[in-house]
């Protein structure tokens, strides 16, 4: 009987080995920074997500969704780090209170376009040990982006100079360009993205200041037709994960997560919205609009008008948040990307 039973054994093991259901992959959420057929969703965060499923030999399924798909922009930093979604791109400027000293990557002039700023963002994390402590705490930082240049749009004529707004109706989607828009002599009206272009068509303002990728994807140049881009902004975001989730991952994983990630892609990024925001003016420019890139002198000319009101604005938003000795920190901010380019800014 014993030898018998020995004999079953190897038939007993094949069995259960069968019979038994394969392991369960574990899900994550992954909410892209733009929406699910936005080009920077194409470009990375999809296939990226594909990518991590693929390498984990099917043990981790990273699912992707569109912006506001699981969680709306301005709840995305609480819901990130409560782990109701476990990857998403935050906007700096929804964390104020959470991630106050992060606020400097937004500050004015800092660099000349998108690609600038991702390489600058990456080196402000690594660098400014204020920043860093504050998104490790909440988060597990994968890379930082920042959107491209913002732009004056027109109804008449193109803006070269402070002095061409003097007087003019100027829409603003931010209450931090109010009082910029004052010291360049014009007269600031705050409106959401979405009424921009009635609000051109119906004559309400006569130039829009809003990021560049907008102008394309809003239709902004049909009501517009005249471009001026002026580097005084970018939208900074954090691309993180869950500190959970992230322990949650198998080792190998992580190793992969961290080697797609990081400061190399952030530079491919910015580089890759450049030129999206370059192929836009192209196109404007053969359906007969008109496209002026500020240069640096020009750019110094409106950097130094709204000088005292952007040093106003951001030193009481920072201290407004716990940061503390703000002018000094700014100070460092700005040394930094002067240092990282060179001096290339205005």
């Amino acid at each position: 009987m014993p030898g018998f039973a020995r004999s079953l054994l190897p038939l007993v093991i094949i069995c259960c080995l069968y019979a038994a259901p394969a392991l369960a992959a574990t899900e994550y959420s992954v909410q892209s920074t733009g929406a699910a057929g936005h080009p920077i969703s194409k470009f990375w965060w999809e296939p990226w997500c594909g990518e991590i499923t693929q390498k984990s030999g099917g043990r981790v399924v990273f699912n992707f969704y569109g912006a506001g798909a699981l969680v709306k922009a301005e709840a995305v930093p609480t819901a990130l780090r409560n782990g109701v979604v476990d990857i998403a791109g935050i906007m700096a400027q929804n964390s104020f209170a959470m991630l106050p000293y992060s606020q400097a990557l937004a500050l004015p002039f800092l660099a000349q376009d998108a690609a600038q700023a991702c390489v600058l963002y990456s080196k402000m994390y690594e660098t400014l040990p204020e920043m860093r402590a504050e998104i490790d705490k909440n988060y597990k930082l994968l890379w930082v982006m920042g959107s491209d240049r913002f732009a004056f749009i027109s109804t008449n004529g193109l803006i070269k100079t402070p002095g061409d707004l003097k007087g003019r109706r100027v829409l603003v989607w931010s209450a931090g360009q109010i009082d910029e828009v004052k010291a360049w002599g014009g007269i600031p009206q705050q409106i959401s993205m979405h009424e921009t272009y009635m609000a051109l068509q119906r004559g309400l303002g006569e130039v829009a200041y809003v990021a560049a990728p907008s102008i394309e994807a809003h239709k902004l140049s049909e009501v517009a037709g005249y471009i001026t881009i002026i580097p005084s902004h970018s939208l900074p975001m954090l691309i993180a994960m869950n500190w959970e989730s992230w322990r949650s991952l198998p080792p190998d994983v992580q190793r992969v997560v961290e080697e797609s990630t990081g400061p190399a892609l952030s530079k491919r990024v910015g580089e890759f919205l450049v030129s999206l925001t370059d192929a836009d003016l192209d196109k404007i420019r053969n359906n007969g609009g008109q496209v002026h890139v500020l240069s640096m002198a020009e750019q110094q000319n409106f950097k130094q008008a709204a000088a005292e009101a952007n040093r106003k604005y951001w030193l009481e938003a920072l201290s407004r948040n716990g940061v503390e000795n703000p002018a000094a920190y700014i100070k460092k901010v700005e040394r930094l990307a002067a240092e990282t380019f060179g001096g290339a800014t205005p």
